[in-house]
């Protein structure tokens, strides 16, 4: 089984103090559609895509995708982007940061969030995860849970790599 990142988006990819005074790109969503091959890029919301393409931090998401690929991880969204963006949007997203495959869902569009966290785990049975997130959620999953400040940076990866490879050990 895979192990799964609950990952929050803002505090976590996204810094919660961005400089906006970038100009829009209107020429993004041709780019990707041609990089990519895939033309479903011409209808997503062009704010959407200036948003993830110049508004995450880089860092964040290249630790991201180390932890993914290192673990060969999978990926449920927690953000409160699962509420405001749809799933289709949501696959965009991922697949900008090319982690379209690990990307497989979102808890239910219901909160507080650790409660929806932990029926997502319970209905699917997962016993190894991390939960990548700015809230505090320690308390409600001990030894699963990364807080970070304002995005995930070399410490939290760290931190994360060795809870994924302690679960992996008790697990076998």
């Amino acid at each position: 089984m895979h192990p799964v990142i609950f990952l929050d988006i803002d505090g976590v990819l996204h810094p919660l103090k961005t400089n906006n005074s970038s100009a829009l790109d209107y020429h993004l969503n041709q780019e990707l559609a041609k990089l990519y091959h895939d033309p479903e890029f011409l209808k997503l919301n062009i704010y959407f895509t200036n948003l993830v393409y110049y508004g995450f931090d880089q860092n964040a998401c290249n630790l991201l995708k180390k932890l993914v690929d290192e673990f060969d991880a999978r990926i449920v969204l927690t953000s409160s982007w699962r509420l405001i963006y749809s799933k289709h949007e949501l696959y965009y997203l991922f697949k900008i940061l090319h982690l379209e495959q690990a990307f497989i869902g979102t808890t239910r569009k219901s909160t507080p969030r650790f409660q929806v966290i932990q029926e997502y785990i319970d209905k699917h049975h997962i016993d190894s995860y991390i939960i990548i997130d700015d809230a505090d959620l320690q308390k409600y999953f001990e030894f699963h849970t990364i807080k970070t400040i304002n995005c995930f940076c070399d410490s939290d990866y760290l931190k994360a790599r060795n809870l994924l490879l302690l679960q992996h050990v008790k697990a076998h």
